[in-house]
Parts: structure tokens; sequence; C-alpha cells
């Protein structure tokens, strides 16, 4: 099913396609775009109402993605509104053009919804598991704080502060310097309240998403003479934050636009972005702030899917049902996040793209995916060796709806994801017929190279490719940026497919392929 979101933002409207494969949970991104309409320019936020200007180039920009969307076969499409258009005195009549021209109901999101949406999306991409996070999201109009573990958020809140509004209203036609004490002592003020609320909670992390945060991220990583395509899981310091601005203040904005790194549409706001996550993270007293990529879009998608679970599971979908059981133990035991559905989701497209090598039953796709979701459980009883924990747990847990044929296979799997392969001293495994000991083999080979291809936990290998030659089976991961990481822990871990298909394996990565 392919699903659809739309985030009509202050400063950018966001178009993301999701395809997601209800039976093994899993999601696949396979387009974006993204236009910088600014709804809140021409002093929008100030008076309090969208320009004639911006809502034409808004609904064309909607329309245009709408248009996109269906015509690759979306689903499910939805388009909400943020700070923008809930702020605004025809915020009404711009919802009903919209509607009107690009054939879509544009919701308008309340502040706490909105940033709801956001936990969604970044412990959907994130591992944040049982830490308590801060995250902060620092969009055109008003900026979301939320604290929250990788289950629920604890505190949902947002403030009038956004890098659009607060350029408009202190530094546009000003010197940068002049313009700067101003704006940092009503941002002080302005957080001054939130911030307590914060500060009762004892923080583990703190997390930055947004267009804002990125883009300081990428020109910090360009300062540093790095070049990452991505900056997902990037740290960046409030220490390089404060010397980022120091030297942006004493630039003209066409200086800035030149800067490394730097997105040039943003080359005017990123000062008063930068200055409102400065003064969080003081007030806070937090020095430093994690990048994620996944933001509000990421979240609305979350929010359909599980929506449509739901629905699936009320019409008794079976296969659902076996997939609940898998994910309900791994809730137990306290190990189900975004890495074991990233797991998940790379070997389900390894096994894809080697069916030709393989040759194994489309139904082991469920075997396979149910032992990437168990595959850490063990470490509920102890890191060391916890792949055999592991193992254990799934033959000694309740699974609704499986075999017990299938459940030994699915431990069998897990048990080999890591460290020694299947061996005649092993008993479990030497006492399965030979057909179930090549599925094993298969199956936890592949298991073990997924793992490896999201060694640090961030899921910045978004796609995986397969390419046969004489004696040697290449896999590529498609990826912006880089993930030499990923692809030394799995070639490490390629010893049991290697053996299994009697091929060489080697790695490599690829940019992925450009969006049409």
């Amino acid at each position: 099913m392919l699903f659809g979101a739309i985030d009509v933002g202050t400063n950018s409207i966001h178009l993301i396609l999701v395809e997601f494969d209800s039976t093994f949970d899993t999601t696949r991104v396979i387009y974006k775009d993204r236009e910088m309409v600014r709804l809140g320019s021409d002093d929008a936020l100030e008076r309090g109402r969208l320009s004639s200007k911006a809502m034409v180039k808004g609904i064309d920009a909607i329309s245009r993605f709408v248009a996109a969307a269906r015509a690759r076969g979306a689903e499910r499409v939805r388009a909400v509104a943020t700070s923008a258009v809930r702020e605004a005195d025809n915020g009404d009549e711009f919802r009903i053009q919209v509607e009107a021209q690009a054939g879509i109901t544009l919701e308008v999101l309340s502040a706490q919804e909105e940033a709801r949406l956001i936990h969604l999306g970044v412990a959907s991409g994130f591992p944040i598991y049982d830490q308590l996070a801060c995250i902060i999201d620092i969009g055109g109009g008003s900026t979301e704080f939320i604290v929250a573990d990788g289950e629920r958020p604890y505190l949902l809140d947002s403030v009038k502060l956004g890098s659009l509004r607060l350029y408009d209203r202190y530094l546009r036609g000003k010197s940068p310097q002049r313009g700067a004490r101003e704006l940092n002592k009503h941002i002080l003020a302005t957080l001054g309240p939130l911030i307590d609320r914060v500060r009762r909670y004892r923080l583990d992390i703190t997390i930055g998403t947004s267009g804002t945060i990125m883009g300081l991220a990428a020109l910090d990583a360009a300062a540093r003479g790095l070049t990452p395509g991505r900056v997902h899981g990037y740290s960046v310091t409030r220490e390089r934050l404060e010397a980022l601005q120091r030297q942006m203040l004493t630039m003209t904005e066409g200086e800035r636009r030149r800067m490394p790194g730097m997105n040039p549409r943003r080359a005017d706001i990123i000062v008063a972005g930068n200055a409102i996550l400065i003064s969080a993270l003081a007030q806070l007293g937090r020095d430093e702030i994690i990048v994620c990529e996944r933001a509000l879009r990421d979240g609305i998608i979350v929010d359909m899917v599980a929506q449509d679970r739901a629905l699936a599971d009320r019409l008794g979908d079976e296969r659902v049902r076996r997939i609940e059981a898998i994910e309900a133990l791994a809730h137990h035991y306290e190990h189900l996040g975004g890495h074991q559905r990233h797991v998940g989701r790379l070997a389900l497209v390894l096994f894809e793209r080697l069916a030709g090598v393989h040759q194994l039953a489309p139904s082991d796709r469920d075997i396979l995916y149910a032992a990437a979701i168990l595959h850490s459980i063990g470490r509920f009883v102890a890191e060391s060796g916890h792949h055999k924990h592991s193992a254990y747990l799934i033959r000694n847990s309740p699974l609704p709806g499986w075999r017990d044929d299938e459940r030994e296979l699915v431990a069998l799997v897990a048990r080999y994801y890591r460290k020694a392969m299947p061996k005649p001293s092993h008993l479990e495994f030497t006492a399965l017929p030979p057909v179930d000991k090549h599925r094993v083999e298969v199956l936890a080979s592949i298991l073990r190279i997924a793992d490896g291809l999201d060694q640090r936990e961030l899921g910045v290998v978004g796609d995986v490719t397969v390419r046969r030659e004489d004696g040697r089976i290449a896999i590529v991961a498609q990826a912006e940026g880089d993930v030499s990481g990923e692809l030394g822990a799995a070639m490490f871990k390629a010893d049991l497919f290697e053996r299994t298909f009697g091929v060489r394996a080697t790695f490599e990565s690829a940019m992925p392929e450009p969006r049409p």
C-alpha cells in the first residue's frame, strides 16, 4: 500500500511517498519532493494574514504534489498545515481554496497535535528506546518541544519562535549584530517558561529535527572538512553553533549564501534559527544536539500506517495477527525499535533481490522477518551470548498463530544472526531435516548481512540492490553519505552467506537513484 504525506509548513511544503507492507509492518520511502513557498513571508505572521502571492504559490505546490502522489499510485494522501495557516485570519480561506483546486482536504493541526506527530516521526527513525529525549523542531513559524521516550511523549508544547518569523521581525533590513541583540533577548524571555517545564525531566539525549537544524549540521560538517550527503545521526555541539553564529553575524546574506554546506535558500533565516537553538540548549544545560532527519511528514505516515493496521486487525487478517504476536514478544522483552524494524525491512529486500539464488518459498519471508524483530530480545537476559538467550526465549514464549516447527526455525535463525555459524555440535540444528537446515542457513545468512548494514542503528542504508557476477555477488547499499562502517560490518558478517552459497560477497555503496 502506498501512503502520501504533504506537510504545509510556514517556510516550505514537503511531499513524501512511502510504500507500506502491512503483513510485515515495513515501510520504504519511494519518492520525496519539496518546495520553499514561504507561506509566512511578507510579514504574514506579524500581520496574521497570508499574502495572496504566497497563497497562490502554496496552492500550486500542493496541487502538483497531490498529482505526483496519485500518478505514482498513492492510495491515501494526507495533507496537514502548521503555524502559518493555523494563525492566519485567512487560514480558512486558504484551506477552502486548497480543497477546491488541489482536490484534497487540508487539515490544520493544533500545536499539540503537530508535536505529537513530530514525536511519531522521530521515534520511527531514531534509536531512542527507553532514553528520555528532548526533541526540538525549529520551523518557520514555531518551535516544538517534545519530552518523550521511544514509546510515548510526556510533554508536548510549542512556542511562537520560528526562523522566518524572527527573521522578519528582527533581522530583515537591519545589520545582523544590531538585530541579534533584540532577537536574543526576545528568545530568552519567550523560551523561559517552557524550558522550566522541560528541565523538570532528567534528560538523556537532545534530538533536533527540521530543515534549520539539518542546515546547521551541514554547515558544521563542511567547516570541519566533512562532506556528508546526509546528516542523520550527526552531532553538533553548542560551542560550534555559537562559533558559527559569531561568524555568520559578521557576514552579509550574500556571503552566507556562498558558505560551504549552506542551503542558499536558508541563508537569510539561518541566523534566526540558530539563535533559537543556541538559547534552547543553553537554558537546558545541554552541550550538544543529535540530528534526526525524520520529522512531521514521517509522523503523518506512521499515524496513517497505525490506522491501517488497526483496520486490518478488525477485519481479521491472520498474517497481521502473526506479526503482532512477534512484536508483542519483542515489546515484552523491551527490544522493539527502529533498528529491529529497519533490519527486518533490509532483510526482506535482500530476500527478494536474492530469490533467484536461494530459491526458497515466499512464505519463508515470515520466518526471516520474525527472526529480525526478535534477534536481540536475549539482551533482556544478558548482553553476553544474547543471541543464544534470544533463541531460548523464542522457543519458550507463547506465539499465537505460529506452529511449533515455525517457532523453532525463527529461534535458530535469530540464534545464528551473529557469532558462530551452524555446526554439527549444535544439537537443535542437527536435529532438523536437511531441507530445514538449508532454510536456516539461508535466512540466517541474510539476517547477518542486514544487521551489519544497520551497524550504527541509524537507518542510513535506505535500500539494497544485488549484482551477480562470476563467482561473486555484489551487494550495493543505497545511501546518501558515508556508510563505510555499515559495509565493513556486513562484510564481517558475510561468512555464513559465502559458505551457504559458495560465492564471494562484496559490498559497496551508491547514491540512491535520482527522483523522477
